[in-house]
């Protein structure tokens, strides 16, 4: 038995429609259409959109499950400690996923003296390096006269690695400082 040969190609509007006084012609050297015959002219137009058709699906099902691998790559966690992941095609390191943190750290009262306080840890770990750490005091005690005088900052010596970090509670004055906690980010990849 002969089968027809499809070929994916969509033509609109250009199914044959067998005609009332049309003969019945199979395929052969000669026929009408190319050699298929008025008799099969419709079914090859047919086997040729859906070859298109076919072809196009398995061209979609393949992006779809790209897509759906880029949307995986978007994880996080909220709260009031929490990260987000995000896919970047980065133009200097490739292919990355860029992570940004946040959290915050409650000392508690005011008044804790000057000096190194970590580690803490963040959520999660930062697959190759923390890149940016920027700490932001809470003092409830604050006034437009007190110059910045809580002061939170990440010594150069203690940057942070790809777990932990530590501040350091530099207030100018004498003594204890008004700070009760700070609110921190980061962004690493």
């Amino acid at each position: 038995m002969a089968t027809l040969i499809d070929a994916a190609e969509f033509t609109s509007n250009e199914v044959y429609q067998i005609q009332a006084t049309d003969p019945v012609e199979g395929a052969a050297s000669g026929a009408s259409f190319s050699g298929t015959g008025i008799s099969n002219q419709p079914h090859q137009q047919l086997a040729n959109r859906t070859a298109f058709l076919k072809q196009r699906q398995d061209v979609n099902i393949s992006n779809i499950g790209v897509l759906q691998s880029f949307v995986a790559n978007f994880t996080g966690a909220m709260g009031a400690n929490g990260y987000l992941k995000l896919p970047v095609a980065d133009i200097n390191k490739g292919l990355i996923q860029y992570v940004i943190q946040w959290g915050f750290v409650n000392w508690g009262q005011p008044g804790n003296p000057h000096g190194l306080y970590g580690p803490y840890s963040f959520p999660i770990a930062f697959p190759n390096a923390c890149e940016v750490f920027l700490p932001i005091t809470v003092n409830p005690n604050a006034s437009s006269s007190s110059n910045g005088e809580d002061v939170i900052m990440v010594p150069f010596t203690n940057l942070p690695t790809t777990t932990q970090f530590w501040v350091y509670n530099n207030a100018l004055g004498a003594g204890n400082d008004n700070n009760s906690g700070f609110y921190w980010i980061a962004i690493g990849f």
